[in-house]
């Protein structure tokens, strides 16, 4: 299955699949550095399209899939664009509990992909983690990625 067929079959997506990047809102986009751009096969904006079904929920962004050379499938880069500050830490591990609560129930044909949960700091990187935060963030399966997520064209 491609990711935009799992896009298409997933409640509240129907519509909502973007090539590339188009998905993403043009101050977020210099955040996404591809290798070969060519290999970003496409692009959901999570956030938006849950936001009636989910009012008060802390969702997550965006959803990018590329197509590496070194792998049949494409793989899903579930990206948060955030600020990168103290106060906003256990905000950030919650939207990717959410994102994980979320592929468990309602996204499931999306869970079926590999897949990463990145942070990219939306603005300078300010923040200090502690060891139970750093803990949170390892069993949230989230990750920091600095300013930039860097795509590799070999995962």
């Amino acid at each position: 299955m491609t990711f935009k067929k799992a896009v298409e079959d997933t409640p509240h997506l129907s519509g909502r699949f973007q090539v590339g990047l188009q998905a993403l809102r043009t101050e977020d986009k210099p955040h996404i550095v591809a290798e070969n751009t060519r290999k970003l096969t496409g692009s959901i904006d999570v956030d938006t399209a849950l936001q009636k079904i989910e009012p008060a929920a802390n969702r997550w962004d965006f959803g990018i899939a590329y197509q590496h050379d070194n792998r049949k499938a494409e793989v899903i880069y579930w990206t948060e664009l955030h600020t990168a500050s103290d106060s906003q830490v256990k905000v950030v591990i919650k939207k990717a509990l959410w994102l994980r609560g979320w592929l468990k129930a309602g996204g499931k044909k999306l869970a079926a992909f590999e897949n990463d949960i990145v942070w990219v700091s939306s603005g300078a990187t300010t923040f200090q983690l502690s060891g139970p935060e750093r803990k949170q963030m390892a069993q949230a399966g989230l990750q920091h990625v600095g300013s930039r997520l860097r795509i590799r064209k070999n995962r």
